[in-house]
């Protein structure tokens, strides 16, 4: 049979283990024969096939197909006592002489078997396959009963076969090396080598081994690799530290320190990338592994490379302020060159250390505090060096005259840009993950030192961002206050020619020339400006131009209302420009406080005296709906109006807790009751009640009825007022405090039909004492020295004032 196969095999065209193993029909016969005359039973043909093929594929590698179903053709066959112990020994031999045949090409298998070759990888799998087939045979236990189990030889075989490869990976990339550059490249060689195996023992052998002889091929292999790998570095790492001087930070930008072996940070990655596949590996695996801390290292290493990181891009943030050019981004926007060089400096920082990736990130702290400090620093150094710039260039002299310029726009966007930069640092730098590690540490009965060493986590590192923000954005408001200040005296000039135009000129033309103008400068601003920035200095120049306003109002002289009616229509219509139909400045920062106070008090300037005197009285309804004290007592009273009669009904109870008057600590209080405006209630006369002695307690219980109309009830400002008073025989009598209670509030002043509960409703009204204020309408009362009504009202509010003090 042997010759059959051999003769067939020379015959073939193509690779042996293509062959189908099928002999010719004239071979069937004669072998068909020989089996006849020797009395040869089937189980025993079988077993001369497979030797004869077992023996031939040993020279000429056949189909492991082929071999397969010779083995399951033999089991099928064998009955135990169809062979003789002869055969039964010669069969046994056939069996171990393929099992170490094939074992010896699995110990070559990643120069026999490499996983690039579809059809070595096939080869690999079938051969398994017929080895694992072999052990689950009844004949092969028979035959080979005291033969170790297939699990225990692979497992023995994949560690004896990775120690030889690597032994002879290790002479190849290490045997030659003669100093300590040559000792750090081949380590890296080295460790590129290891970390291919490990793939292809992962992705490629593991399966086959997992699935056919239930051995985790990639355990083996890493674990094996892992220990030679670890012995290695313990003996090389620290030299090769040392030669690159790791452990000393440069002095200076003109240290010859101020370099690093950028091969130690490709061994750092190689090792990281080795140790990542340790995640494949059981937790008790783990904890055996030497390499796994790999990083401990390369600590001095980061910390160097950070210090050079930090003076190189001093020098090329300097440099690049130094050669700047206009870089036009998109049709609108510009920049120079020096913020694009800038973002990428940083970009290329925070790019090297997520490559690191930091396997510690309790041990990140330290660095990415000082990666952080760095860079913010870095982007603060950036905006002082181009607003130095811009200051020699003439920006803040005050001599010659101003112009929104290019190269005034490019540096507030450039200052922005770069601001821009550290929004995303927090995600970058994994601010987030560190905090969370840094919580859990502390937690820890023995925690690190970068869990304990104060100015932690989050909150820091969040701080440095903000104040580096805050900084920039103070250099940033710097310029665009200085734009608005710059401004302001043509905003000023067309102010007073806002307030100063004839009556006859209607608002639309009084303001049209300070309109053109912020128009104007407004339109370069715009082009050049980011969206951020454009709103900051339109912000800075609405400030100004309220302030303008602000200015007329409090140290012109008085004018009459009609001219206060244009001013507040041209603010309105100022508004109507700064906004630009959503295109500029948000509603919220247009509405300010500063031009809420200014539209309150333009509305109170043009308003006629009549209308101001309402006004005072619905401020004082405000103050007293505000007023929670009752350092001055409180008064009770109870109110109604009778809608059908046209009658209101006041009762004044009593008052409490009112201040002494009097020498003797006390007070002889009364109090008058009264309807104003008094042009809105002619002819109602004020009341009185009577006057209790000697008390700061008293007791009243007096009734009132006032005969007006409802709609006098309604009328703005309509207010029922109480003065409390103390009497006095000699002097003048004393002002105790004063209440006001709005007619809106009095029960069925609506027309609504009165309760038995509104009758009897007791009005609780803290006492209070006129506060002198500069704004609101009494001053503007005050300032109307040429009308006689305003000057009489201001005359009777003065009494009281004089008084209350």
């Amino acid at each position: 049979m042997c010759i059959f196969i051999e003769y067939e095999l020379r015959k073939y065209q193509d690779a042996s283990y293509k062959w189908t193993g099928d002999l010719p029909q004239v071979a069937r016969t004669i072998l068909h024969q020989h089996a006849i005359q020797g009395d040869i039973t089937e189980v025993q043909q079988a077993v001369c096939r497979w030797q004869a093929y077992s023996r031939k594929h040993m020279e000429h590698p056949l189909s492991y197909d082929l071999l397969h179903d010779l083995l399951i053709d033999l089991d099928r066959l064998y009955k135990d006592g169809t062979l003789s112990r002869e055969e039964e020994e010669t069969l046994a031999e056939s069996f171990t002489n393929f099992i170490e045949y094939s074992k010896s090409l699995l110990r070559k298998m990643r120069d026999v078997y490499p996983p690039t070759n579809k059809t070595a990888i096939t080869r690999l799998k079938l051969m398994l396959k017929c080895l694992s087939t072999i052990h689950v045979l009844e004949i092969f236990k028979k035959c080979c009963p005291f033969h170790s189990g297939l699990n225990s030889e692979i497992m023995s075989l994949i560690k004896k076969s990775t120690l030889e490869w690597y032994e002879r990976t290790h002479s190849t990339y290490m045997g030659g090396t003669q100093n300590d550059e040559d000792l750090l490249r081949g380590l890296i060689e080295l460790c590129n080598q290891l970390n291919s195996d490990v793939y292809k023992a992962y992705h490629n052998y593991n399966p086959l081994f997992v699935e056919l002889c239930s051995v985790h091929y990639f355990q083996v292999t890493y674990k094996q690799l892992e220990k030679v790998l670890g012995e290695e570095l313990s003996l090389d790492i620290e030299q090769i530290l040392k030669s690159n001087d790791v452990h000393h930070e440069p002095s200076g930008l003109g240290s010859p320190s101020l370099t690093l072996n950028t091969g130690l940070f490709e061994l750092y990655m190689n090792l990281q990338e080795f140790s990542r596949y340790s995640r494949h590996l059981s937790a008790s695996d783990i904890k055996q592994l030497s390499i796994i801390n790999y990083y401990h290292w390369f600590k001095c290493a980061v910390s160097k490379w950070l210090a050079i990181a930090q003076h190189r891009s001093e020098r090329r943030i300097k440099k690049a302020v130094e050669v700047e050019k206009v870089a036009q981004v998109d049709a609108a926007v510009k920049y120079s060159t020096s913020a694009v060089d800038v973002c990428c400096c940083f970009t290329q920082i925070t790019e090297f250390w997520k490559q690191l990736a930091w396997p510690d990130r309790v041990g990140a702290y330290p660095f990415v505090y000082k990666l952080t400090e760095d860079i913010c620093n870095g982007a603060k150094l950036y905006a002082d060096l181009v607003h130095t710039k811009l200051t020699d260039m003439g920006y803040y002299d005050d001599e010659g005259q101003f112009d929104v310029t290019e190269e005034l726009c490019i540096t507030i966007n450039n200052i922005e840009q770069v601001r821009r930069s550290l929004k995303p640092l927090p995600t970058l730098l994994d601010f987030s993950e560190i905090q969370q590690a840094l919580e859990l540490a502390r937690d820890d009965p023995h925690p690190p030192k970068e869990a304990t060493t104060g100015l932690l986590g989050k909150a820091s590192l969040q701080g440095i961002i903000k104040q580096a923000d805050e900084d920039m954005i103070r250099k940033i408001l710097q310029v665009v206050d200085r734009v608005a200040d710059k401004m302001r005296p043509d905003i000023k000039k067309d102010v007073f020619h806002l307030n100063w135009a004839p009556e006859s000129l209607p608002a639309e033309e009084a303001v049209e020339d300070l309109l053109e103008y912020l128009d104007s400068n407004l339109l370069t601003l715009n082009s050049n400006l980011l969206k951020t920035n454009f709103e900051r200095i339109l912000s800075s120049i609405w400030i100004e131009v309220l302030e303008e306003f602000r200015e007329v109002l409090d140290t012109e002289e008085m004018r009459p209302p009609v001219f206060y009616q244009r001013m507040f229509q041209a603010l309105t219509l100022l508004v109507d420009f700064f906004y630009a139909n959503g295109n500029g400045l948000e509603m919220e920062a247009i509405l300010i406080e500063s031009f809420q106070n200014l539209r309150k008090e333009l509305t109170m300037h043009k308003m006629d005296t009549k209308s101001l005197i309402e006004t005072f009285y619905m401020e004082k309804n405000e103050q007293q709906a505000h007023t929670q004290s009752t350092e001055y007592g409180q008064l009770q009273i109870r109110a109604v109006y009778k809608y059908d009669s046209h009658k209101l009904l006041v009762e004044v109870l009593s008052a409490k807790d009112l201040i002494p008057l009097d020498a003797n600590g006390l007070s002889d209080p009364y109090v008058l009751v009264s309807l104003v405006p008094e042009h809105v209630f002619p002819g109602i006369s004020t009341q009185s009640t009577k006057i209790v002695k000697k008390t700061l307690n008293p007791v009243f219980d007096e009734s009132f009825e006032f005969h007006i109309q409802p709609a006098q009830c309604a009328h703005h400002g309509a207010t029922l007022t109480f003065t409390v008073m103390d009497h006095d025989l000699l002097f003048q009598n004393d002002f105790g405090g004063e209440a006001f209670l709005p007619l809106t509030d009095v029960s069925g002043v609506g027309g609504e039909e009165i309760s038995g509960y509104d009758v009897l409703n007791v009005i609780s009204l803290p006492l209070i004492h006129p506060k002198i204020s500069d704004r609101g309408a009494l001053n503007v009362l005050r300032r109307r020295t040429w009308d006689a009504t305003a000057q009489d009202f201001i005359k009777k509010r003065y009494l009281i004032e004089q008084q209350a003090k």
